[in-house]
């Protein structure tokens, strides 16, 4: 006689459920909270003299502070320096980035006097815009555009020659105006023409007419936009030179911060670091003004600029 062994469907479906609930049972509920969005907040103190101001975070807990004024000057760090040329008021403006998420703040700061040394020579701003106006131009000379990955200023993937001083004549005739005004006024006037270099235009390797700059790239065509100088900063610590508005360049039109982009300009402002300034060079009266963009790792584009007055 053969016997079997059964198991109710009641237990093996209680079973089933106490193997189902049992772990559940003894998990509990985890709640993490990163805590609220504190209010963003900074001190105002006076700096070395009167056209330098400080700001100090002041932001309640812990966060990474980074400003930006309105003059397009931008820090990172709890306590920083700003510097502004002329008198007026300015905003100034920390993003203070928390555990419990971002919160910013706006205030604004009054200059009472324009700095009377801004416009000496030996000041990145003075050297670049002069006390009412400079004017530049690529330096007729080989090695006016240069690009290479040890450095700026190495040109070890390319350098002009002497020959593209004629041959890329539609391009050494263009005019870089900076004035110096509180508006940081720059006028780039390409003379009607430019090289395509076998991107621009009809992608050919000669010079053709500014009317063949069409959609994304017409707006790399003469026109008016904004600049700005920041001291002590930069590869070299000689400052960086800030281009504003969409398709303001000097040099290479596709070369930007980070990277190469043909199609048309990448975005709104690209910022060159300033390699030499050099004045009154061989006693010839001119000065020469080399400026480098990073264009990603290693890689860097290098122009040099001859004054024109």
């Amino acid at each position: 006689m053969n016997r079997y062994a059964f198991t109710s469907p009641l237990k093996m479906i209680v079973g089933g459920l106490l193997i189902t609930i049992l772990p559940l049972h003894g998990c509990k509920e985890e709640k993490y909270s990163l805590g609220s969005i504190p209010a963003a907040d900074f001190e105002i103190q006076s700096g070395d003299d009167p056209n330098t101001m400080v700001f100090v975070n002041s932001t309640p807990g812990t966060s990474i502070a980074y400003w930006e004024t309105s003059t397009g000057q931008k820090f990172k760090g709890d306590n920083v320096s700003a510097r502004f040329t002329f008198e007026g008021e300015y905003d100034v403006t920390l993003t203070a980035v928390t555990p419990g998420g971002i919160a910013t703040v706006t205030k604004q700061v009054t200059i009472s006097q324009s700095d009377p040394t801004a416009c000496n020579p030996d000041r990145a701003l003075g050297f670049i815009a002069g006390c009412t106006e400079k004017v530049w131009r690529y330096n007729p000379e080989a090695g006016a555009f240069k690009v290479g990955d040890q450095g700026p200023d190495s040109g070890n993937w390319w350098a002009s020659g002497t020959g593209e001083v004629t041959g890329r004549a539609c391009e050494f005739n263009d005019e870089f105006t900076f004035k110096f005004d509180p508006e940081g006024t720059f006028i780039y006037d390409n003379k009607g023409d430019f090289f395509a270099d076998g991107y621009l235009g009809s992608a050919s390797t000669s010079c053709e007419p500014a009317s063949n700059l069409t959609g994304n790239q017409a707006a790399w065509n003469s026109g008016t936009f904004k600049f700005s100088v920041t001291e002590g900063t930069g590869i070299n610590g000689l400052g960086q030179l800030r281009l504003d508005g969409r398709g303001a360049h000097i040099g290479v039109k596709k070369a930007h911060n980070g990277g190469e982009t043909p199609e048309g300009p990448a975005g709104e402002s690209v910022t060159y670091d300033i390699i030499a300034m050099e004045q009154n060079v061989n006693g010839e009266g001119y000065d020469i003004l080399k400026i480098g963009v990073n264009i990603g790792g290693a890689g860097w584009w290098t122009f040099t600029l001859r004054s024109d007055n």
